[in-house]
Protein backbone atom coordinates (compact mmCIF):
# COMPACT_ATOMS: atom_id res chain seq x y z
CA UNK A 1 0.00 0.00 0.00
CA UNK A 2 1.38 3.40 -0.86
CA UNK A 3 1.66 6.42 1.63
CA UNK A 4 -1.03 8.14 -0.05
CA UNK A 5 -3.60 5.07 -0.03
CA UNK A 6 -2.50 4.87 3.60
CA UNK A 7 -3.05 8.09 3.83
CA UNK A 8 -6.72 7.91 2.65
CA UNK A 9 -7.69 4.86 5.01
CA UNK A 10 -6.36 6.92 8.11
CA UNK A 11 -8.52 9.64 6.72
CA UNK A 12 -11.97 7.75 6.15
CA UNK A 13 -11.17 6.31 9.07
CA UNK A 14 -10.89 9.03 11.58
CA UNK A 15 -14.58 10.44 10.01
CA UNK A 16 -16.58 7.29 10.23
CA UNK A 17 -15.17 7.17 13.90
CA UNK A 18 -16.23 10.59 14.31
CA UNK A 19 -19.35 10.03 12.99
CA UNK A 20 -20.14 7.32 15.38
CA UNK A 21 -18.72 8.97 18.83
CA UNK A 22 -20.94 12.38 17.49
CA UNK A 23 -23.90 10.30 16.99
CA UNK A 24 -23.38 7.49 20.26
CA UNK A 25 -23.35 10.65 22.50
CA UNK A 26 -25.95 12.44 21.06
CA UNK A 27 -28.07 9.21 21.86
CA UNK A 28 -26.58 8.28 25.24
CA UNK A 29 -27.18 11.81 26.87
CA UNK A 30 -30.71 12.80 24.81
CA UNK A 31 -32.03 8.99 26.52
CA UNK A 32 -29.88 8.90 29.50
CA UNK A 33 -28.09 6.00 29.24
CA UNK A 34 -25.15 5.03 30.69
CA UNK A 35 -23.34 3.71 28.00
CA UNK A 36 -23.46 2.50 24.39
CA UNK A 37 -22.19 -0.30 22.27
CA UNK A 38 -18.48 0.38 21.72
CA UNK A 39 -19.14 4.37 21.90
CA UNK A 40 -15.78 3.88 24.54
CA UNK A 41 -13.78 1.86 22.35
CA UNK A 42 -14.76 3.90 19.20
CA UNK A 43 -13.42 7.21 21.19
CA UNK A 44 -9.86 5.48 21.29
CA UNK A 45 -9.97 4.27 18.26
CA UNK A 46 -10.70 8.07 17.37
CA UNK A 47 -7.39 9.44 19.05
CA UNK A 48 -5.42 6.37 17.74
CA UNK A 49 -5.82 7.48 14.31
CA UNK A 50 -5.55 11.13 15.04
CA UNK A 51 -2.43 10.35 16.50
CA UNK A 52 -1.82 8.44 13.10
CA UNK A 53 -2.31 10.91 10.58
CA UNK A 54 -0.52 14.05 12.92
CA UNK A 55 3.02 11.64 12.35
CA UNK A 56 1.91 10.96 8.85
CA UNK A 57 1.75 14.54 8.11
CA UNK A 58 4.07 15.80 10.53
CA UNK A 59 6.29 17.08 8.01
CA UNK A 60 4.05 19.21 6.44
CA UNK A 61 2.51 20.49 9.87
CA UNK A 62 5.99 21.55 11.04
CA UNK A 63 6.57 23.26 7.99
CA UNK A 64 3.14 25.14 7.76
CA UNK A 65 3.98 26.39 11.12
CA UNK A 66 7.99 27.13 10.45
CA UNK A 67 6.14 29.39 7.43
CA UNK A 68 3.23 30.61 9.54
CA UNK A 69 5.46 32.05 12.38
CA UNK A 70 8.55 33.01 9.86
CA UNK A 71 6.11 35.34 8.03
CA UNK A 72 4.83 36.53 11.14
CA UNK A 73 7.66 37.66 12.85
CA UNK A 74 10.42 37.99 10.14
CA UNK A 75 10.10 41.22 8.39
CA UNK A 76 10.51 40.64 4.61
CA UNK A 77 14.04 41.96 3.29
CA UNK A 78 14.48 42.92 -0.62
CA UNK A 79 18.11 42.85 -2.32
CA UNK A 80 19.11 46.77 -3.18
CA UNK A 81 19.03 45.14 -6.90
CA UNK A 82 16.02 43.81 -7.39
CA UNK A 83 13.58 41.01 -5.81
CA UNK A 84 14.58 37.65 -4.23
CA UNK A 85 15.47 34.94 -6.89
CA UNK A 86 15.93 31.27 -6.29
CA UNK A 87 19.23 30.13 -6.71
CA UNK A 88 19.71 27.80 -9.80
CA UNK A 89 21.79 25.18 -9.98
CA UNK A 90 22.27 24.13 -13.96
CA UNK A 91 23.72 21.15 -13.57
CA UNK A 92 21.35 19.96 -11.34
CA UNK A 93 17.54 20.78 -12.70
CA UNK A 94 15.38 21.62 -10.33
CA UNK A 95 12.88 19.27 -11.12
CA UNK A 96 15.54 16.80 -10.52
CA UNK A 97 16.31 17.53 -7.45
CA UNK A 98 15.74 14.91 -4.46
CA UNK A 99 14.23 17.78 -2.80
CA UNK A 100 11.66 19.09 -5.26
CA UNK A 101 10.56 15.32 -5.76
CA UNK A 102 9.49 14.75 -1.93
CA UNK A 103 8.53 18.49 -1.68
CA UNK A 104 5.43 19.50 0.79
CA UNK A 105 2.86 22.33 0.12
CA UNK A 106 5.28 24.88 1.12
CA UNK A 107 8.75 23.42 -0.75
CA UNK A 108 10.28 22.34 2.89
CA UNK A 109 11.69 19.07 3.74
CA UNK A 110 14.40 19.10 7.21
CA UNK A 111 17.50 18.24 4.96
CA UNK A 112 18.13 15.26 7.50
CA UNK A 113 15.23 13.54 5.75
CA UNK A 114 16.24 14.13 2.58
CA UNK A 115 19.58 12.57 3.10
CA UNK A 116 18.00 9.24 4.14
CA UNK A 117 17.15 6.93 1.25
CA UNK A 118 13.62 6.77 0.71
CA UNK A 119 13.14 2.85 1.19
CA UNK A 120 15.09 3.04 4.61
CA UNK A 121 13.02 6.27 6.20
CA UNK A 122 9.86 5.13 5.15
CA UNK A 123 10.19 1.64 6.85
CA UNK A 124 11.36 3.69 10.05
CA UNK A 125 8.23 5.73 9.86
CA UNK A 126 5.74 3.01 9.22
CA UNK A 127 7.21 1.44 12.42
CA UNK A 128 7.11 4.76 14.68
CA UNK A 129 3.69 5.26 13.30
CA UNK A 130 2.59 1.67 14.68
CA UNK A 131 4.52 2.19 18.11
CA UNK A 132 3.35 5.72 18.95
CA UNK A 133 -0.26 4.46 17.80
CA UNK A 134 -0.53 1.62 19.95
CA UNK A 135 1.11 3.34 22.92
CA UNK A 136 -1.28 6.67 22.43
CA UNK A 137 -4.33 4.46 22.30
CA UNK A 138 -3.25 2.53 25.27
CA UNK A 139 -2.28 5.46 27.39
CA UNK A 140 -4.98 7.40 26.21
CA UNK A 141 -7.38 4.24 27.53
CA UNK A 142 -5.95 4.66 31.03
CA UNK A 143 -6.61 7.96 30.74
CA UNK A 144 -9.91 8.28 30.34
CA UNK A 145 -11.77 5.23 31.46
CA UNK A 146 -13.04 5.84 35.17
CA UNK A 147 -11.53 4.19 37.35
CA UNK A 148 -14.29 2.34 39.28
CA UNK A 149 -12.62 -0.81 40.29
CA UNK A 150 -8.96 0.43 40.38
CA UNK A 151 -7.55 1.44 43.94
CA UNK A 152 -10.18 -0.23 45.99
CA UNK A 153 -8.24 -0.56 49.25
CA UNK A 154 -8.31 3.29 48.88
CA UNK A 155 -12.30 3.64 48.80
CA UNK A 156 -14.89 3.24 51.13
CA UNK A 157 -17.46 0.43 51.63
CA UNK A 158 -20.01 1.67 49.74
CA UNK A 159 -17.41 2.24 46.73
CA UNK A 160 -15.69 -0.92 46.76
CA UNK A 161 -18.69 -2.85 46.48
CA UNK A 162 -18.40 -4.75 43.24
CA UNK A 163 -22.09 -5.26 43.24
CA UNK A 164 -22.93 -2.18 43.07
CA UNK A 165 -20.56 -1.68 39.76
CA UNK A 166 -22.27 -4.93 38.61
CA UNK A 167 -25.66 -3.39 38.72
CA UNK A 168 -24.72 0.01 37.33
CA UNK A 169 -22.96 -2.00 34.26
CA UNK A 170 -25.96 -4.12 33.62
CA UNK A 171 -28.52 -1.42 32.71
CA UNK A 172 -30.62 -1.96 30.03
CA UNK A 173 -29.16 0.27 27.26
CA UNK A 174 -28.76 0.26 23.66
CA UNK A 175 -26.09 -1.18 24.10
CA UNK A 176 -27.73 -4.08 23.90
CA UNK A 177 -28.31 -4.38 20.48
CA UNK A 178 -24.63 -4.65 19.71
CA UNK A 179 -24.49 -6.85 22.42
CA UNK A 180 -27.15 -9.45 20.61
CA UNK A 181 -24.26 -9.93 18.27
CA UNK A 182 -22.19 -11.71 20.60
CA UNK A 183 -21.84 -15.17 21.22
CA UNK A 184 -23.59 -16.06 24.48
CA UNK A 185 -23.57 -19.50 24.19
CA UNK A 186 -26.14 -22.37 23.25
CA UNK A 187 -29.76 -22.74 24.94
CA UNK A 188 -28.70 -26.17 27.79
CA UNK A 189 -31.38 -28.56 28.74
CA UNK A 190 -34.35 -27.56 30.67
CA UNK A 191 -34.14 -30.36 32.91
CA UNK A 192 -30.89 -32.00 35.24
CA UNK A 193 -31.26 -35.09 35.84
CA UNK A 194 -29.14 -38.48 37.29
CA UNK A 195 -30.36 -41.18 35.67
CA UNK A 196 -27.53 -43.70 37.25
CA UNK A 197 -28.06 -42.92 40.35
CA UNK A 198 -30.97 -44.48 42.58
CA UNK A 199 -34.84 -42.66 41.73
CA UNK A 200 -37.13 -42.85 44.33
CA UNK A 201 -40.71 -42.05 43.64
CA UNK A 202 -42.62 -39.20 45.62
CA UNK A 203 -45.89 -39.33 46.88
CA UNK A 204 -48.44 -37.08 44.53
CA UNK A 205 -48.65 -34.04 46.42
CA UNK A 206 -52.86 -32.84 47.60
CA UNK A 207 -53.01 -30.40 45.14
CA UNK A 208 -51.89 -32.48 41.96
CA UNK A 209 -55.07 -34.57 42.76
CA UNK A 210 -57.43 -31.90 43.58
CA UNK A 211 -57.42 -32.06 46.92
CA UNK A 212 -56.53 -29.14 48.74
CA UNK A 213 -57.28 -30.62 52.21
CA UNK A 214 -55.59 -33.68 51.55
CA UNK A 215 -58.07 -35.79 52.95
CA UNK A 216 -60.13 -37.57 50.33
CA UNK A 217 -57.68 -39.01 47.48
CA UNK A 218 -54.35 -39.51 49.97
CA UNK A 219 -55.53 -40.06 53.87
CA UNK A 220 -51.49 -39.86 54.61
CA UNK A 221 -51.36 -36.48 52.74
CA UNK A 222 -50.76 -33.45 55.14
CA UNK A 223 -53.54 -31.09 54.72
CA UNK A 224 -52.55 -27.52 53.11
CA UNK A 225 -55.67 -25.59 54.57
CA UNK A 226 -53.99 -22.92 55.88
CA UNK A 227 -54.94 -19.67 53.98
CA UNK A 228 -52.54 -16.92 51.88
CA UNK A 229 -53.08 -14.19 54.20
CA UNK A 230 -52.61 -16.12 56.92
CA UNK A 231 -49.70 -18.07 56.15
CA UNK A 232 -47.89 -14.75 55.39
CA UNK A 233 -48.56 -13.17 58.40
CA UNK A 234 -47.40 -16.16 60.60
CA UNK A 235 -44.19 -16.68 58.51
CA UNK A 236 -41.26 -16.59 60.49
CA UNK A 237 -37.76 -17.53 60.34
CA UNK A 238 -37.36 -20.53 62.74
CA UNK A 239 -33.66 -21.87 63.82
CA UNK A 240 -34.88 -24.18 66.77
CA UNK A 241 -36.27 -27.99 65.74
CA UNK A 242 -37.08 -30.90 67.09
CA UNK A 243 -33.67 -33.22 66.77
CA UNK A 244 -36.31 -36.76 68.07
CA UNK A 245 -39.10 -35.60 65.12
CA UNK A 246 -39.25 -37.27 61.97
CA UNK A 247 -40.39 -35.70 58.68
CA UNK A 248 -43.14 -37.86 57.04
CA UNK A 249 -42.34 -38.48 53.55
CA UNK A 250 -45.55 -36.72 52.17
CA UNK A 251 -44.55 -33.61 53.85
CA UNK A 252 -41.11 -33.35 51.65
CA UNK A 253 -43.14 -34.04 48.26
CA UNK A 254 -46.20 -31.38 49.56
CA UNK A 255 -42.86 -29.07 50.17
CA UNK A 256 -40.80 -29.94 46.84
CA UNK A 257 -44.05 -29.76 44.86
CA UNK A 258 -45.29 -26.55 46.17
CA UNK A 259 -41.47 -24.70 46.02
CA UNK A 260 -41.31 -25.29 42.06
CA UNK A 261 -43.54 -28.03 40.78
CA UNK A 262 -45.13 -28.11 37.47
CA UNK A 263 -48.27 -26.54 37.40
CA UNK A 264 -48.95 -26.46 33.37
CA UNK A 265 -47.22 -29.69 31.47
CA UNK A 266 -47.83 -28.08 28.08
CA UNK A 267 -45.67 -25.49 28.95
CA UNK A 268 -43.49 -26.60 31.77
CA UNK A 269 -44.53 -24.18 34.12
CA UNK A 270 -43.96 -24.24 37.80
CA UNK A 271 -44.98 -22.64 40.83
CA UNK A 272 -42.16 -19.93 40.94
CA UNK A 273 -42.30 -17.34 38.36
CA UNK A 274 -39.04 -17.40 35.63
CA UNK A 275 -37.52 -15.05 33.38
CA UNK A 276 -38.46 -16.22 29.69
CA UNK A 277 -39.68 -19.41 31.88
CA UNK A 278 -36.04 -20.73 31.59
CA UNK A 279 -36.37 -22.11 34.97
CA UNK A 280 -32.40 -21.64 35.78
CA UNK A 281 -32.76 -22.89 39.67
CA UNK A 282 -32.36 -26.67 40.80
CA UNK A 283 -33.29 -27.81 44.15
CA UNK A 284 -31.12 -30.76 46.66
CA UNK A 285 -32.32 -31.76 49.77
CA UNK A 286 -30.09 -33.15 51.82
CA UNK A 287 -31.94 -35.37 54.25
CA UNK A 288 -30.74 -35.97 58.21
CA UNK A 289 -34.13 -37.72 59.19
CA UNK A 290 -37.10 -38.13 56.78
CA UNK A 291 -39.46 -40.97 57.26
CA UNK A 292 -38.60 -43.80 54.13
CA UNK A 293 -35.96 -41.86 53.29
CA UNK A 294 -31.94 -42.90 54.49
CA UNK A 295 -29.51 -39.78 54.52
CA UNK A 296 -27.64 -38.18 52.50
CA UNK A 297 -27.67 -35.43 49.64
CA UNK A 298 -30.60 -35.84 46.97
CA UNK A 299 -31.65 -34.40 43.79
CA UNK A 300 -34.95 -33.05 42.88
CA UNK A 301 -36.16 -34.81 39.68
CA UNK A 302 -38.70 -31.54 38.62
CA UNK A 303 -39.92 -33.55 35.46
CA UNK A 304 -41.06 -36.60 37.29
CA UNK A 305 -41.54 -35.76 41.01
CA UNK A 306 -38.78 -37.94 42.20
CA UNK A 307 -35.70 -37.66 44.13
CA UNK A 308 -32.04 -38.67 42.95
CA UNK A 309 -29.81 -40.04 45.59
CA UNK A 310 -26.71 -38.73 44.92
CA UNK A 311 -24.39 -38.99 47.81
CA UNK A 312 -26.10 -41.62 50.98
CA UNK A 313 -25.29 -41.19 54.49
CA UNK A 314 -24.63 -38.64 57.42
CA UNK A 315 -23.77 -35.22 55.75
CA UNK A 316 -24.50 -32.87 58.90
CA UNK A 317 -21.15 -32.20 59.93
CA UNK A 318 -19.21 -31.29 56.57
CA UNK A 319 -23.05 -29.28 56.02
CA UNK A 320 -22.60 -27.40 59.33
CA UNK A 321 -18.68 -26.47 58.21
CA UNK A 322 -19.82 -25.01 54.96
CA UNK A 323 -22.38 -23.16 56.85
CA UNK A 324 -20.15 -21.42 58.90
CA UNK A 325 -20.44 -23.79 61.58
CA UNK A 326 -24.77 -22.93 62.47
CA UNK A 327 -25.56 -25.75 64.50
CA UNK A 328 -29.10 -25.63 63.31
CA UNK A 329 -28.44 -26.88 59.96
CA UNK A 330 -27.71 -30.19 61.54
CA UNK A 331 -30.53 -30.19 63.47
CA UNK A 332 -33.27 -29.59 60.87
CA UNK A 333 -34.90 -32.52 59.56
CA UNK A 334 -34.02 -31.48 55.97
CA UNK A 335 -31.58 -28.13 54.34
CA UNK A 336 -32.67 -27.44 50.69
CA UNK A 337 -29.48 -26.24 48.80
CA UNK A 338 -30.86 -23.78 46.06
CA UNK A 339 -27.88 -24.13 43.09
CA UNK A 340 -28.22 -21.71 39.56
CA UNK A 341 -27.08 -23.31 35.93
CA UNK A 342 -26.45 -19.34 34.32
CA UNK A 343 -26.42 -20.96 31.41
CA UNK A 344 -29.88 -21.47 30.73
CA UNK A 345 -30.61 -17.95 31.09
CA UNK A 346 -27.34 -15.87 29.86
CA UNK A 347 -28.35 -17.40 26.39
CA UNK A 348 -31.03 -15.14 25.80
CA UNK A 349 -30.24 -12.45 28.57
CA UNK A 350 -26.81 -12.07 28.32
CA UNK A 351 -25.76 -9.73 31.30
CA UNK A 352 -28.88 -9.42 33.11
CA UNK A 353 -28.07 -13.53 33.95
CA UNK A 354 -26.99 -12.88 37.05
CA UNK A 355 -29.88 -10.57 38.41
CA UNK A 356 -32.53 -12.68 37.57
CA UNK A 357 -30.99 -15.74 38.59
CA UNK A 358 -30.63 -14.25 41.95
CA UNK A 359 -34.41 -12.82 41.87
CA UNK A 360 -35.65 -16.49 41.00
CA UNK A 361 -33.73 -18.14 43.99
CA UNK A 362 -35.86 -15.25 46.09
CA UNK A 363 -38.75 -16.25 44.58
CA UNK A 364 -38.66 -20.00 45.35
CA UNK A 365 -37.44 -19.31 48.73
CA UNK A 366 -40.76 -17.68 49.74
CA UNK A 367 -42.18 -20.50 48.12
CA UNK A 368 -40.56 -22.82 50.74
CA UNK A 369 -41.28 -20.32 53.47
CA UNK A 370 -44.88 -20.48 53.00
CA UNK A 371 -45.74 -24.15 52.02
CA UNK A 372 -43.44 -24.77 55.39
CA UNK A 373 -45.64 -22.35 57.53
CA UNK A 374 -49.27 -23.39 56.06
CA UNK A 375 -47.80 -27.02 56.87
CA UNK A 376 -46.92 -26.13 60.20
CA UNK A 377 -42.99 -26.33 60.32
CA UNK A 378 -40.22 -24.38 60.84
CA UNK A 379 -38.32 -22.71 58.11
CA UNK A 380 -35.32 -20.66 57.75
CA UNK A 381 -33.09 -18.77 54.68
CA UNK A 382 -29.44 -18.54 55.12
CA UNK A 383 -27.32 -16.72 52.99
CA UNK A 384 -24.17 -16.88 55.19
CA UNK A 385 -22.25 -20.56 53.53
CA UNK A 386 -18.59 -21.02 52.55
CA UNK A 387 -19.30 -21.41 48.76
CA UNK A 388 -16.43 -23.53 47.54
CA UNK A 389 -17.47 -26.30 50.62
CA UNK A 390 -20.96 -26.36 49.72
CA UNK A 391 -20.28 -26.66 46.00
CA UNK A 392 -17.48 -29.92 46.51
CA UNK A 393 -20.29 -31.26 48.67
CA UNK A 394 -22.85 -31.26 45.67
CA UNK A 395 -20.51 -31.98 43.04
CA UNK A 396 -20.91 -28.97 40.87
CA UNK A 397 -18.03 -26.09 39.85
CA UNK A 398 -19.35 -23.17 41.16
CA UNK A 399 -19.16 -22.14 37.67
CA UNK A 400 -21.64 -23.41 35.28
CA UNK A 401 -23.88 -24.08 38.13
CA UNK A 402 -23.49 -22.72 41.98
CA UNK A 403 -24.87 -22.80 45.31
CA UNK A 404 -26.87 -19.52 45.39
CA UNK A 405 -29.27 -20.37 48.51
CA UNK A 406 -29.47 -22.33 52.05
CA UNK A 407 -33.16 -23.55 53.57
CA UNK A 408 -33.58 -25.38 56.21
CA UNK A 409 -37.39 -27.41 57.39
CA UNK A 410 -37.96 -29.21 60.16
CA UNK A 411 -40.57 -29.85 62.74
CA UNK A 412 -40.84 -27.59 65.78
Amino acid sequence: MKKRDFDYVVITLLVGSSLYVFFTGVIADTMGLHHFGFHSHVGYLWMSLAVMHLIQTWVRVKAFARHRFRSHWTPQLKPPNGPLAPPQNPAVPIHQSSVADRSDDFGLLPPAQAALPPEKSARRRYLLLAMLAIATGIGFDRLVTPSDTSNLSERSGAEQDLGLLYHRWSQPGYGEVIGTLLNWGQQPRLYKTYPHRPQIDLPPPAWLLGDTQGEASNPSMPAVGMDLVTAMTQRRSQRTYNPRSLLSLEQLSQILSLAQGITWKERAFRTVPSSGALYPLELYPIVHRVQGLEPGLYHHAIQHHQLELLKPGDLRQPLIRAGLNQDFLGEANVCFVVSGIFQRTRWKYHERTYRYVLMEAGHLGQNLYLAATALGLGVCGIGAFFDEPLNQLLDIDGVEEAALYLVTLGRL
